[in-house]
């Protein structure tokens, strides 16, 4: 479940020319039912810390549901650096507060998690049930619901919104996988 901002700050950071986007990003936009806390970054244009952090404390401030609020800033720039570690939850999983739109797609890229599932300890009967998830029998299967993509055996495309979905159906059944995540041109 997404933060909604208020009209007002919502126009005040639409406003403000230092401010780039403001994101989430994390569990909350993953699909995570009870995340922890909320993961948001401000990314900002050029400006001094001084500036991003009188900024911050601001945003702070306008934000109701602080108690769960994990909030930083970083520089457009820094946003790139191999030392900035949230980079890739950022650009994979963030979406922006102003417009909505996934981060990644704002860069002309989709993201995905890929999953590799392993089905050869399974019984025969377990294989065709397990099947009958993913794929449905009469009705629309697991991977249809959550807007996937079956690529070949074993293996199934979900867009990043909807992966800790599929993740936690994969642990229900006590299917052995690997995930990637992934960005897709376009």
């Amino acid at each position: 479940m997404m933060l909604t901002l208020s009209k007002s700050l919502l126009k005040k950071i639409k406003n403000d020319q230092s401010i780039f986007d403001v994101v989430e990003y994390g569990s909350a936009v993953k699909g995570k039912l009870d995340p922890k806390d909320i993961d948001l970054i401000i990314i900002f244009r050029q400006t001094t810390l001084k500036e991003r952090l009188e900024k911050i404390q601001e945003f702070k401030k306008e934000i109701t549901d602080r108690q769960k609020l994990d909030l930083n800033g970083i520089l457009w720039e820094e946003l790139f650096s191999e030392s900035f570690f949230a980079r890739s939850g950022i650009i994979l999983e963030g979406i922006s507060l102003i417009d909505g739109k996934p981060i990644a797609a704002k860069l002309d890229f989709h993201a995905s998690t890929l999953f590799i599932h392993d089905l050869k300890n399974k019984l025969h009967t377990e294989k065709v049930k397990f099947n009958y998830v993913l794929r449905g029998r009469n009705g629309i299967g697991f991977i249809e619901r959550l807007k996937g993509v079956h690529l070949a055996p074993g293996v199934v495309q979900i867009p990043i919104a909807n992966s800790l979905e599929f993740e936690e159906m994969l642990n229900r059944h006590n299917i052995q996988f690997t995930k990637k995540n992934i960005l897709c041109q376009g």
